[in-house]
């Protein structure tokens, strides 16, 4: 597990490193009440330039469950901060914190780091009510 949320943060700071910027024309931060009133009971699947990346299934109590394409799968847990939304995942105790945006009629993640968007950017492709076949009893196993 943590290997993986090492190999994410690398190439968060290799897509950083490019230099790609937040686009912001349209789009509007999403409030934590409102992310959580989206999300609550609900599966978030998302893609990285067009491709499946990963999903999240979110539960009451703001503990989620996130799952790579390549099926492993870690728990965590969400908070607000200001108007960011910061994940905590049981193998990476460093919080995540992303701005969830609206753009239309679609979302989007774009990670935030020290007050800075770097352009890791994630694009929601569909919710559903579907749980993620993680497989237990240690998540990720």
């Amino acid at each position: 597990g943590s290997i993986r949320v090492a190999v994410l943060r690398l190439a968060v700071a290799m897509v950083a490193g490019l230099g790609w910027a937040v686009q912001a024309q349209a789009e509007t931060i999403v409030s934590p009440e409102a992310f959580e009133a989206l999300v609550e009971g609900r599966t978030l699947h998302f893609n990285l330039d067009g491709r499946p990346f990963g999903s999240e299934q979110f539960f009451a109590g703001r503990r989620s469950l996130w799952r790579f394409a390549d099926n492993l799968c870690e728990a965590g847990t969400w908070a607000p901060k200001d108007d960011l939304i910061c994940f905590t995942y049981d193998a990476a105790p460093e919080p995540l914190c992303w701005a969830f945006l609206q753009d239309g009629g679609g979302y989007a993640g774009v990670l935030v780091e020290g007050g800075a968007a770097p352009g890791f950017r994630l694009e929601l492709d569909r919710i559903d009510t579907a749980p993620l076949p993680c497989p237990g009893p240690r998540v990720g196993s």
